[in-house]
């Protein structure tokens, strides 16, 4: 894999954005802020408008996490990163081992009367909320969904990604995508399901034969999906990207800002990953 080592972030950066993002926790009332690695599609590596912790503490190793409190912040990186962690953050940010620290006695130790504890339910899934909710059982420290804080503070965020959608060949994938799609919606109608919600942009650029660049050296395509036990699926992504593709009758593109209406209007059961799928999606799907 090709490597960049050149400098993308300084440790002195640090500082003044954790005190943006601190501002924004107070106005709502909390009493902190996780910010996680992943994307809202939990890969590994994201494109550069979703480093956030990068952007908050200058880390930009693939795995970790931050929790800002009003008087600690904490970043939590395994033994790969514990070099690099100190060489790019501000002394500002304690460093927490993550195999060794979990978030949950973290938390009980630093608020013993409790607190409410914000994060972004696109960056975290169903599982680690279950998770880390029955961890704080018994504990007055609340888990509370929020639009992302880190967000409002970071003012020149960059763009999504914008490179256009190429058709990987069927006889170097195998089969075509009819085929795969089929073979799928057989699965879900024999299980009684009325559709499926895909999330990982592997997934979705196995499943319909296609290739991007959202993501550097990973040829992905950025995307949300809605596939229908009869046929029928819906894509949400930019949706310019995808011209040089041709239209799809079977296929509907439809902008990123209309995957919650589309979850909102599903009806019967819906088959969801919760150990990779946001939670958001589910919340939504159960409210509806």
């Amino acid at each position: 894999m090709f490597q960049d080592f050149s400098e993308q972030t300084r440790p002195e950066q640090g500082p003044p954005r954790l005190a943006a993002l601190r501002a924004e926790i107070a106005a709502e009332g909390l009493s902190g802020f996780v910010v996680p690695r992943t994307d809202a599609h939990q890969g590994e590596r994201v494109a550069p408008r979703d480093e956030r912790l990068a952007w908050l503490t200058g880390f930009t190793g693939s795995a970790g996490f931050a929790c800002v409190l009003p008087d600690t912040a904490g970043i939590f990186v395994d033994g790969r990163y514990r070099i690099q962690a100190g060489i790019q953050t501000a002394p500002e940010f304690s460093q927490e081992d993550w195999a060794e620290t979990r978030l949950s006695s973290w938390l009980i130790n630093l608020l013993p009367d409790g607190g409410r504890i914000g994060f972004d339910p696109w960056l975290h899934s169903a599982r680690w909320l279950e998770s880390l909710e029955k961890e704080l059982s018994g504990r007055e420290i609340r888990l509370v969904a929020t639009d992302n804080l880190v967000d409002r503070a970071w003012t020149d965020r960059p763009l999504r990604p914008s490179g256009p959608v190429t058709a990987y060949p069927a006889e170097l994938a195998g089969k075509g995508d009819e085929t795969k799609r089929a073979e799928i919606c057989s699965i879900l109608a024999s299980a009684g399901q009325a559709a499926c919600v895909l999330t990982l942009p592997d997934s979705i650029c196995w499943l319909l034969n296609i290739r991007g660049s959202d993501i550097p050296r990973i040829p992905v395509v950025q995307a949300f999906a809605i596939l229908r036990s009869d046929g029928r699926m819906e894509l949400f992504s930019d949706p310019e990207k995808f011209e040089a593709l041709g239209p799809d009758k079977a296929i509907e593109l439809q902008p990123w800002d209309a995957f919650e209406s589309a979850l909102a209007r599903l009806s019967g059961p819906v088959r969801v990953d919760k150990a990779s799928a946001p939670l958001a999606i589910s919340r939504t799907l159960e409210a509806a």
